[in-house]
Order: C-alpha cells, then sequence, then structure tokens
C-alpha cells in the first residue's frame, strides 16, 4: 500500500500542475499537442481534436507538451497558436496557471474537510484559571460570551482570536449566565508562548479553557478526612451535597472553604480482568467531615485531603530531568519555583516560558505508614533532538514527566452557514500554510534553519506511506501540503522551473525584445546546475536519515 500511496501522490500533484497548465493554453487557443500521464512509452494513446491524450508507463506524475514552450520550429498554419507568439500576459498566464493549480488544490481539499464539520465548540467557559484576569472579573464556568467589544460571539475560537491578539487593551465582554445578562471587562495578559518543539510567540491571555478540567480526585494522604471517607485516587466527583459538580472548580467551590460534612455522590472505574482497556463505573458514596487546621502564620485553613488527579505523575521518562530530580510515578506536585500549581497546563506553560531556567519543583510522595512527605529538586529542561512520525528531526524541549488525566468536553454548537465557514477556513488554512513555508524557506536560506529540513524522494515515500496509513483524511491533508510547497517551488526564480519562465519574462518586459536563442540556452543551463545542486542535497539528506 505505501507504493500505492506515494504514486498516487506523486501523481496527483504533477497532474494538477500540468492541469493547470492545459486548462490555461486551450481557454487561450494555444495548441496543446500532448496531454500525458505518466512517462516513457505509452500504453494507451488516443487523439481528440487536436491534442494526443495518453497514459503511459510510469504513473509518477504526467506531462503537457505546448506548442512553442520548447523552442523549434513551428509550421506555418500554426504559428500564430503557438506559445511563443503569444502576448506576453498570455505567455505569463500559462505559466502561473502551473502552480495556481497546485495552491487551488489545497482550497478544495480543505474545503472539503472543513464542509464535514457540522459542530463547533462554543463560545462557552469551561473552566477558569485561579488568579487570572478573567477570575479577576468573576467570569465563571458556564458563562456563555455573547459579544465581544459589540461583536457577536458564536464560537469559541472567536474568543481565542480577540483574546490572543488583544493583549493590554480592555475587552468589553456580554456575557450570559443562567439566562442573565451582565457585562465584564477584562485586559489580557501579554504571554509568551513557547511550543516544546521551539516555535516562539506573544499573545493575550485571560485565564478562561474551553474544556473544563475533569472533577477527578486524588487521595495521597491515607490520614485524611478524604481516605477516612473512602474516597481513592481516580473517583469522579458527581454531587456534592446535591448539587452537580461540572468540573475542578466547582469541587473547590463546594469542598473545603468551611468544616462541615459533605455528602458526596462519585463514580470509580473498575477494569475488566479480560478488557484492560475498558472500565465499569459504579456509583459511590461518601461522608467527608474536614478538618480546620493551623499554618505556621496562625491562618486557619480547611483540609479535606482531597487533591487534583490532574497533577499526579503517570508517567517519568528514564534519563529525564524529571527522572534525575526524583520524581516517581504516583508523585503529586504541587509547586514550581515555590508558587503552587492547580494544572498541569499551568505547569507546562511555565516550564516552556523560561527554557533554559533552572526552577524549583515540589511535590508530595506517600510513604510508608499511611503518612507523606514533601520534596523538592532543581530541574533544568534540556533540548532533545528526535525524528518523528515524517522521519524529521525535531528539537523538543524535554521535562520527561507526564499525567494520564484527560480533559472534558467543552460545549459544542451547530455551524452557521456551514459551506461559507468551510471556504473561509479553506482560504485561511491555505494563506497560514503558504506564510510558514515561505518563512520556513527564507530560514534555510538565511541560515537559521538547518538545510537537511529539505527531503528527497525517498521523504516524499515515507510522508506519503505514514500519512496514507493513517486514513484518507490524514493522506488528504498531507496531500494539500506538499501541494503548496510544490506550487511555491515551482514559483522560485530559478531557470528550468516556472519561476525561471517568469524572471525571462520580466527580463524581456524591461527589454522590450526577447532574448537572443544563446542567452536562452546559457540561462537553462545555469538552471540546470541550480537544479541538480538541490535534487544532490535532497537525496544527501534522505541517506542520512534513513540509512546513517
Amino acid at each position: 500500500m505505501s507504493v500505492l500511496y506515494f504514486l498516487l501522490l506523486v501523481g496527483v500533484l504533477v497532474v494538477i500542475h500540468e492541469l493547470g497548465h492545459f486548462a490555461a493554453a486551450k481557454l487561450l487557443d494555444v495548441k496543446v499537442q500532448r496531454f500525458s500521464f505518466g512517462y516513457g512509452r505509452p500504453l494507451v494513446r488516443a487523439t481528440i481534436g487536436e491534442t494526443e491524450y495518453q497514459v503511459a508507463v510510469f504513473p509518477l506524475g504526467g506531462y503537457v507538451r505546448i506548442l512553442g514552450i520548447e523552442g523549434g520550429e513551428t509550421a506555418k498554419a500554426d504559428r500564430g497558436r503557438s506559445f511563443s507568439s503569444r502576448p506576453l500576459w498570455q505567455r505569463i498566464v500559462i505559466i502561473l496557471a502551473g502552480p495556481a493549480a497546485n495552491l487551488v488544490l489545497p482550497v478544495v481539499i480543505y474545503f472539503v474537510f472543513f464542509a464535514g464539520h457540522t459542530m463547533l465548540p462554543a463560545g462557552v467557559v469551561g473552566d477558569v484559571l485561579d488568579n487570572g484576569a478573567a477570575a479577576s472579573a468573576g467570569i465563571e464556568p458556564g458563562d456563555r460570551v455573547l459579544e465581544i467589544n459589540g461583536k457577536a460571539v458564536r464560537y469559541w475560537e472567536e474568543i481565542e482570536q480577540v483574546v490572543q491578539h488583544s493583549a493590554g487593551r480592555e475587552l468589553h465582554l456580554r456575557v450570559s449566565r443562567n439566562g442573565k445578562e451582565f457585562e465584564r471587562y477584562i485586559t489580557p495578559l501579554e504571554d509568551v508562548v513557547r511550543q516544546r518543539d521551539g516555535r516562539v510567540s506573544k499573545q493575550g491571555r485571560i485565564g478562561i479553557t474551553h474544556a473544563p478540567f475533569v472533577p477527578l480526585v486524588g487521595v495521597i494522604d491515607d490520614q485524611s478526612p478524604a481516605a477516612r471517607a473512602g474516597l481513592h485516587t481516580g473517583d469522579l466527583i458527581i454531587s456534592v451535597d446535591g448539587q452537580p459538580v461540572r468540573n475542578w472548580s466547582d469541587v473547590k467551590r463546594q469542598l473545603g472553604r468551611i468544616a462541615r460534612r459533605s455528602s458526596i455522590v462519585y463514580f470509580r472505574g473498575t477494569e475488566l480482568p479480560a478488557v484492560p482497556q475498558i472500565q465499569l463505573l459504579s456509583p459511590g458514596f461518601a461522608d467527608l467531615v474536614p478538618e480546620t487546621q493551623v499554618d505556621e502564620s496562625l491562618k486557619r485553613h480547611t483540609y479535606t485531603g482531597l487533591e487534583h488527579a490532574e497533577m499526579f505523575v503517570a508517567h517519568v521518562d528514564p534519563g529525564s530531568p524529571a527522572d534525575s530530580a526524583g520524581l516517581e510515578v504516583g508523585d503529586l506536585i504541587v509547586a514550581l519555583d515555590d508558587k503552587p500549581v492547580i494544572h498541569w497546563l499551568d505547569l507546562d506553560q511555565r516550564l516552556q516560558a523560561d527554557p533554559n531556567k533552572m526552577f524549583k519543583l515540589t511535590w508530595k510522595r506517600a510513604v510508608a505508614g499511611g503518612a507523606t512527605e514533601t520534596l523538592n529538586a532543581e530541574v533544568t529542561q534540556v533540548h532533545r533532538k528526535e525524528l518523528d512520525v515524517y522521519g524529521h528531526t525535531v528539537t523538543r524541549l524535554v521535562f520527561g514527566a507526564r499525567n494520564d488525566v484527560d480533559r472534558g468536553n467543552g460545549a459544542m454548537t451547530p455551524i452557521d452557514g456551514r459551506f461559507g465557514y468551510a471556504f473561509g477556513k479553506a482560504l485561511e488554512r491555505t494563506g497560514d500554510t503558504i506564510s510558514t513555508m515561505v518563512t520556513g524557506f527564507f530560514q534555510i536560506v538565511s541560515g537559521d534553519r538547518p538545510s537537511d529540513a529539505l527531503g528527497g524522494p525517498l521523504m516524499m515515500y515515507r510522508v506519503a506511506s505514514v500519512s496514507g496509513n493513517q486514513g484518507w483524511d490524514s493522506f488528504l491533508l498531507m496531500l494539500a501540503l506538499i501541494s503548496i510547497n510544490l506550487g511555491l517551488i515551482n514559483l522560485l526564480p530559478i531557470p528550468m522551473l516556472d519561476g525561471g519562465h517568469l524572471l525571462v519574462f520580466a527580463v524581456e518586459g524591461a527589454l522590450r525584445r526577447p532574448l537572443a536563442a544563446k542567452t536562452r540556452v546559457r540561462i537553462q543551463q545555469a538552471g540546470l546546475v541550480v537544479i541538480g545542486l538541490i535534487v544532490i542535497l535532497a537525496a544527501r539528506n534522505d541517506v542520512m536519515r534513513f540509512f546513517l
């Protein structure tokens, strides 16, 4: 199947490119002599009108032969319909049509992809982070954002876009809660967001999430009120004193503020012996009686022993910074640089914000006798190179500890104007991809990105194989990416490529006369050398990546 995916990928990309040239030539009444699917000896050949169509033995793309595009003699009867005899603008249109077809194909693919969506995340707050701008403004989980700065809001992505681009600028929100509408004013704080693959961006943040933090609890202190009530790590709280619990914020709000008995309903998962991946949920009931404790500053607080299951370590990579610091599975991370950590999302963002810093990590661990001990260590993340599923070398920032708690599901809403939405998203995705690829190309040229980012036929084969085996959705999305890449490469001002033809046309337009035949030959030879060097570099990268 991998070979089939590869042939399909290359065949579609090249044929679409050549179809662009073919369609433009036909529309402008320039004679097309042949359109071939594949190369080499023809297997099937048919002449329709003045154009010969054929299927050749090697199905690696195809080509179109347009009269006069390669020079040479032209029959007297066809001279007016040759490529070389046409006005400059028509020649430019025919040449541009190939790369344009490669850039239109992704729009079609993305349109089909987005048109298949019927629901989108709604503009409903799933959870609110402590001490964030939203929490200070009184935003609560379940609030629906109706307007931002007077503009109607329907989807969560609309909220994200406004907030991310409004750091330091006050936003006026109209919010609905339990059937009542009210206004809130929030100023997003500017955050430097770093991804673990090295990408850095600045954006506004107000401390809300679409997906709620699931009310899964953890118990590490066997002497705590929660343990005495029979609660275990992994229990899912359903209600407290008859009030439904939707997220972790509800748990904190309804438990622990005052030391009073609370009736808790929860679900506990039990693995099936024959099918360990599936758990049966059984209901449970607990009476929780919190304790009142006094800290070193003589401040009273209520202690339940309930922790957020999200902050329990489920996996530690051997040899990672977390492993070197002594972190173990089952430990509960409680603070970073002596500042409490409530959510793993917060931990990850704070670690990424300063990748070279030495952090003080604090955690709790259960010890013999049912007690707990508090440990801390200094942790510095490391950058490590690894291969992704496509064989690309990527550099990632490594901490080395993970949890296993999935986020909840936020509110969804039907898409209003589905096909208009799909077309707009298709154009947006294509534009973003073009921008990213152009930026990456200039980074390679300037030396900011290594030249081993280039790939040759083996890389193309690997990409086709992996994406194809992941399913048709993945294959089509990868086809869209490579089609954009092919279209942009063909626009490079290198002779032998479409961009090289456009460069020659620009020179001829400036000189107001065609270039001499010898000059054209020398330009093509120079272009052949450049393309040869690129091919050699890509092949060298393939060999280094897959054989050494």
